[in-house]
């Protein structure tokens, strides 16, 4: 009991005078340059979100008043770009080609294997390619079907 009615302005009080801070180590500025982040080929979230966008501008400003976000990321979806690079259609178009048969249709997994195998690429790498494809209207989906065909054919 005695300490909750001890006077602390009556005790000795410290002092700061002699303290003194240790010098800051001398630090060696390594000089980062920055690196250019080498872009992703856009999502199937993003296309979609993005070709909504091209039929109705509104729904990007619903998209931002509202806050919404991607269901697979947390962050925001952002619009890309649909036209895909020049040089690089050509050479989407000659690996459609090469390997998908015309007026036949494949399931996405059957184009994956086949991007693997002509290609030698991982999964996530052809799961990117399989993208570029769609962009670029190398392969084309069936309506209401997660069938795809090679663009420009019959689907069968």
């Amino acid at each position: 009991m005695s300490l909750l009615f001890t006077d602390i302005t009556k005790g000795k009080r410290l002092s700061l005078k002699d303290v003194k801070l240790p010098e800051e180590e001398l630090k060696k500025e390594i000089a980062i340059t920055p690196t250019k982040e080498r872009e992703l080929p856009p999502t199937a979230e993003e296309i979609a979100y993005s070709n909504l966008v091209a039929i109705n501008p509104l729904i990007a400003e619903l998209v931002d008043r509202l806050n919404l976000v991607s269901s697979t990321t947390g962050k925001r979806i952002k619009k890309v770009n649909l036209q895909p690079e020049i040089d690089i259609k050509p050479q989407l178009l000659t690996l459609a080609e090469r390997i998908l048969e015309q007026s036949k249709s494949y399931s996405k997994e059957e184009i994956l294997k086949r991007i693997k195998e002509a290609t030698n690429v991982n999964q996530e790498r052809a799961e990117r390619g399989f993208t570029l494809l769609i962009t670029a209207g190398a392969v084309e989906q069936i309506i209401n079907q997660d069938l795809y065909y090679l663009g420009g054919s019959t689907p069968f």
